[in-house]
């Protein structure tokens, strides 16, 4: 048999659950706590700073979370639960900064959605029904002309109104009334004034940083001119909003099959300028036709118009002129693919990405616009991973910046991920992979290279972040800086405080955070006072005492040292079956035997391999980038070119191998070679 040799060029290919002899060379099973990237290879993903316990989880059940930026240095994380309105800072923290208490804000998890602009926040309860105003238009009709020739002067009938019939159509009759010098258009007396603020959307207005107010109920403008059948009440009167959007200058409402619009830069006016014609200024109030029931769940403004999505079908709101008004709107189906309703479709880049469930697992797809009149393109890119993202999945969200979408489920710890790279037409990475957070994640969201975090932790809900893309060169790694180049562990964090028992020669270092027993304990030596020495990390008891809770290490004095202290984060790649290639061709009948396989790692510290042949013990070979006489005083532990060769001896098909790391510090996997004999077993391959 023959020595062979064959190399896996990248592991950018992420996560596929289709058999191992179809998958492409750099997709592998599984994938927890990675990070794809097309500069590092497969790394281990950032850890999460702890910033602060936001409250008692059971105060936050079934809350809906939303974010809102107001800069690149402010931005909020909002709850809105039994009444109430908490807005939290992502940069301080601030547990229950601003509370804002209003009785439309009743409601569960699904109830609400909400859209920003500027330094506002509109809130839709989308389980109230809309109403009219119980109040009536003031005064009464003076009487009626056949045409506007028939009025009497103006200036001697200051305050009266008329109705003018013109033909014995309804639908061309209106209104005047005198000012004292001319007749001027108005509303018929006796009618609804318009909408109840009661039943509307409500804001919240930023009045500076950490302090927001409720600004009232929105003054919805009153209906001005014309009665109920030449200016009538929009359609979403009576139904429940299911959505908002801003687009061309306009608030649009999505309310059953219809798409509501205001005036122009009015965004509370859904009434007509004139009852005699209509203008371009006129609010659009518009029907999706379609053959099967629809209910409008989403909107998503693009260049081309604006993208509806229901159930069972979507369609585009457009206009052949690029400018929206009641004249030229027009709706036209795209698309009949199922959507789950409660999971809001995203839009990354050019990328507009929604789901559909099945009973145990979720499908993935990904809508592409084109040109005016032409339809969108759409792929399955979860197809490949068919089974593995959970029906449980409740939320997602996207990152133009970094080219990812992320989905999770409020009762997981665990969040998928999708991220591709495209140059041009040519696609250099295309991967799923998935993060374990330290607890159930309640809220997840991206700005730039930011990502911030609520996690249910024991019995607090607590806010943390990371920053992506901050893996470090060796020139970089110098002592001391460790959590400026954001480690990999989680919820770190510096100690409240320490204290030392020469007795028991234990030192106490205490911790910000509610202890986690699930979660593995490390405290890692950022830098000693007076040195620049660091990189220790230890794995500490932990116990609460009438100070509070603290991390127990012992053998010395500690307090003299820095220190930071978290949970360590498990990373596991689980590596597929190799077999033989010769371009396309896979040969899976022949004879392989792994004899070892090399794995090149960029900038890395320790990391263990470990194997499991068939109905035997598991192995572990435990590797480091430290060489003996090489390693440099006051530098991480960390190395950025390492190959490591581990050893397997079984047969292609009788084992599996898993990369893993638990220690603090990144690891990078950029390829791979696996080197064994090989037999065709005498068959011919053509």
């Amino acid at each position: 048999m023959p020595n062979i040799s064959q190399q896996i060029p990248n592991f950018l290919g992420g996560v596929s659950t289709i058999p191992d002899d179809q998958k492409m060379p750099g997709q592998v099973r599984d994938i927890i706590n990675g990070y794809i990237d097309p500069t590092f290879g497969l790394v281990k993903r950032p850890g999460f700073k702890w910033i602060q316990d936001v409250g008692a989880s059971s105060n936050y059940s079934a809350a809906h979370y939303f974010y809102f930026r107001f800069s690149s240095s402010e931005s909020y994380i909002g709850a809105i639960k039994a009444g109430k309105m908490e807005l939290i800072n992502t940069s301080s923290g601030g547990a229950n900064l601003v509370t804002l208490n209003n009785s439309y804000l009743q409601g569960g998890h699904n109830d609400f959605h909400v859209v920003t602009r500027q330094n506002e926040i509109i809130v839709v309860n989308k389980s109230i029904t809309t109403a009219m105003s119980s109040t009536n238009v003031s005064g009464s009709l003076t009487g009626t002309v056949a045409s506007v020739a028939d009025l009497p002067a103006a200036n001697t009938n200051n305050g009266v109104i008329y109705k003018v019939a013109n033909t014995s159509a309804a639908e061309d009759d209106y209104y005047v009334k005198s000012d004292g010098t001319s007749w001027n258009e108005t509303v018929k007396p006796g009618i609804s004034v318009g909408l109840d603020p009661a039943t509307m959307p409500i804001r919240v207005v930023r009045n500076g940083v950490n302090n927001f107010s409720f600004a009232g109920a929105i003054s919805w403008t009153d209906r001005q001119v014309g009665d109920e059948l030449t200016n009538p009440e929009p359609s979403f009167i009576g139904k429940k909003i299911n959505f908002a959007f801003f687009n061309n200058n306009r608030l649009g409402f999505l309310a059953d099959d219809n798409v509501i619009m205001s005036q122009p830069n009015q965004f509370y006016n859904f009434f007509s300028v004139s009852a005699l014609v209509q203008s371009e200024a006129d609010p659009i109030d518009i029907n999706c036709s379609s053959l099967t029931p629809v209910k409008l769940t989403s909107a998503i403004p693009k260049l081309q118009g604006v993208l509806l999505f229901s159930e069972q079908e979507q369609f585009m709101l457009f206009s052949d002129t690029g400018l929206l008004t009641p004249t030229t709107a027009v709706i036209k189906s795209i698309s009949n693919f199922e959507m789950d309703t409660q999971v809001l479709p995203v839009e990354s880049g050019i990328n507009i990405t929604f789901l559909n469930k099945t009973a145990d697992y979720c499908r993935v797809f990904q809508m592409v616009t084109q040109g005016q009149g032409a339809n969108p393109l759409f792929s399955d890119i979860g197809k490949q991973v068919t089974q593995y993202i959970p029906a449980s999945v409740s939320a997602m969200f996207a990152d133009a910046q970094n080219s990812f979408i992320g989905m999770y489920g409020q009762a997981s710890r665990r969040v998928y991920f999708f991220r591709d790279y495209i140059d041009g037409q040519e696609v250099l990475m295309r991967g799923w992979y998935s993060w374990e957070l330290p607890g159930n994640i309640q809220f997840l969201t991206t700005d730039s290279d930011t990502m911030y975090a609520l996690t249910i932790q024991g019995t607090k809900l607590t806010l943390s972040r990371t920053k992506l893309n901050t893996i470090p060169t060796g020139s970089q790694l110098a002592a001391g800086q460790i959590e400026e180049q954001n480690p990999s562990f989680d919820f770190f964090a510096t100690p409240s405080s320490t204290s030392y028992d020469a007795t028991t020669d234990i030192t106490k270092l205490y911790v910000p955070f509610e202890l986690v027993n699930t979660l593995t304990p490390v405290a890692v030596q950022d830098a000693s006072s007076g040195s620049t020495l660091s990189g220790l990390f230890l794995t500490p008891a932990t116990g609460t005492d009438g100070t509070g809770s603290y991390f127990a290490l012992s053998g010395q004095d500690y307090t003299t040292l820095d220190w930071l202290v978290g949970y360590k984060l498990n990373f596991q790649v689980d590596m597929p079956i190799f077999y033989f290639r010769q371009g396309e061709q896979v040969d899976f009948s022949a004879y392989l035997s792994i004899s070892r396989v090399k794995f090149a790692l960029g900038l890395s510290g320790q990391c263990n391999f470990e194997i499991t042949p068939k109905n035997q013990e598991t192995l572990d070979y435990d590797v480091t980038g430290i060489t003996s006489n090489q390693y440099t005083y006051d530098k991480l532990p960390i190395d950025d070119r390492n190959v490591f060769t581990v050893p397997i001896l079984q047969r292609n098909t009788g084992y599996d191998l898993k990369v893993k790391s638990t220690t603090p510090f990144v690891v990078s996997l950029n390829s791979a070679s696996w080197e064994g004999n090989y037999s065709s077993k005498y068959y011919r391959r053509a």
